[in-house]
């Protein structure tokens, strides 16, 4: 299998849920993640575009 069609069967839904968890670890925030756009643009490599955002900032501090 090329890996091009190897990059194309990675499940979007279980990759965006990665990335959420990394950046909620690393921040200490809980953020959430979408990816837009994937573009294939030579075998195995891949372009994304992707959107983090936390809905964090709008809830009152808990002391």
């Amino acid at each position: 299998m090329e890996l091009e069609n190897k990059l194309k069967e990675v499940n979007t839904r279980s990759l965006e849920q990665a990335i959420a968890k990394v950046v909620t670890e690393a921040s200490g925030w809980d953020y959430s993640c979408t990816i837009t756009s994937i573009e294939y643009v030579n075998t195995g490599t891949a372009e994304f575009k992707l959107t983090v955002e936390t809905t964090d900032w709008l809830m009152p501090k808990q002391d």
